[in-house]
């Protein structure tokens, strides 16, 4: 926090704590931190009204699902596992966007990344102008007054000043308005100068976004297509150097799975001697996207490598008694609430993490 003094962090734990986030342990250092200095998190975290999927029959060949109390050895069986074999290095949906179709989640932040990486600049301001819609759950994201703005810029072909008056007061959808007020400065001829009137890292957020969401699918496409070991072809990298090497048969055996990484697409990164580096040829091209060295910077990217499997080892949970006045009444060996501590290197995701472990509760027959 800089050029911010101790009682001015105080005084905004008065309105933070209200949202359940507070600040604290913070001391004045004659250094600045900067983006790419942090070196990991350590988590806390609480989940409540654990539960198992069990599948029955109903006595008529007709399969059905119903939730059961979670057995503690169960949960710390999945605990187990992601502590001794980590967990796939995802990212969340908080850097894509919402899983979902476009017609419920609505706009997703990697979708105005491909049309960035394609040069389609008007397209990209008309996809954040859309902007998203409903959650998994069905309920709206944004408030009527927003929704209204958005309905007016589509229904109007992106006139601007009329959606400008129609922005909801307050200081709310900064990205939009900023935008809107570079179209009007500049012209809708030129929509690569409006974004510009944007942060630089707001608008590398959507580029990055896209490679993001590739590069899950190739985790999904490398784990499903050559299995939970290093294969021939892939890239890796040993802990302590940031060179990328190739798996080959004389350093097979040589090689763990931990070491193994990913490319984030770009224009100076290497694909992997195998399937998957055809698959991510084959996805850029299905995509229209080309990173080229020399294209405007809001249309390309250098890329960079991520490690295929996260390390937890030093993940550990603890029974939580639920505080609800109705918890339900449980036997012996039933959890129904669970504190997690962990701790992840930077850039993985704790919600991947809580991911691996809830998923794997929903046990099928």
């Amino acid at each position: 926090m800089r050029n911010i003094s101790p009682f001015r962090v105080r005084k905004a734990n008065e309105y933070l704590k209200q949202r359940n986030i507070e600040l604290g342990n913070f001391q004045r250092v004659s250094f600045l931190l900067n983006q790419g200095d942090l070196k990991g998190n350590q988590f806390e975290i609480i989940v409540r009204d654990i539960k198992r999927v069990e599948t029955k029959n109903d006595g008529n060949d007709i399969q059905y699902e119903r939730l059961i109390p979670c057995e503690r050895g169960h949960l710390a069986a999945m605990v187990d596992r992601v502590r001794q074999s980590g967990f796939i290095n995802f990212f969340g949906e908080q850097r894509i966007g919402e899983a979902g179709p476009e017609t419920e989640v609505g706009t997703r932040s990697s979708d105005i990344g491909r049309l960035m990486l394609r040069e389609e600049f008007a397209g990209a301001i008309d996809l954040l102008m859309k902007g998203r819609n409903k959650r998994r759950g069905g309920d709206f994201i944004e408030g009527e007054e927003s929704r209204k703005m958005r309905d007016i810029y589509v229904s109007s072909n992106g006139d601007v000043d009329l959606t400008l008056s129609a922005f909801p007061r307050g200081n709310g959808l900064a990205r939009e308005r900023t935008v809107l007020q570079g179209l009007k400065r500049y012209g809708k001829d030129k929509p690569l100068d409006a974004l510009k009137c944007l942060n630089f890292n707001v608008r590398m957020f959507w580029i990055n976004a896209y490679q993001s969401l590739l590069w899950n699918k190739m985790a999904s496409k490398r784990l499903l297509l050559l299995g939970t070991g290093p294969a021939i072809g892939d890239l890796y990298m040993d802990s302590d150097s940031t060179e990328i090497k190739v798996v080959s048969e004389t350093n097979l055996s040589d090689v763990g799975l931990c070491q193994v990484v990913l490319p984030l697409p770009g224009y100076n990164v290497r694909y992997p001697d195998n399937a998957i580096g055809d698959l991510y040829a084959q996805a850029l091209e299905e995509d229209g996207v080309k990173f080229v060295r020399d294209a405007v910077s809001e249309a390309t990217a250098k890329g960079s490598y991520r490690r295929l499997i996260v390390p937890c080892d030093d993940l550990v949970w603890e029974e939580c008694v639920s505080e609800q006045a109705t918890a339900p009444m449980l036997t012996s060996d039933e959890v129904n609430g669970a504190t997690f501590r962990f701790s992840l290197p930077s850039g993985a995701y704790a919600t991947m993490c809580l991911r691996e472990i809830m998923a794997s509760t929903i046990a099928r027959a």
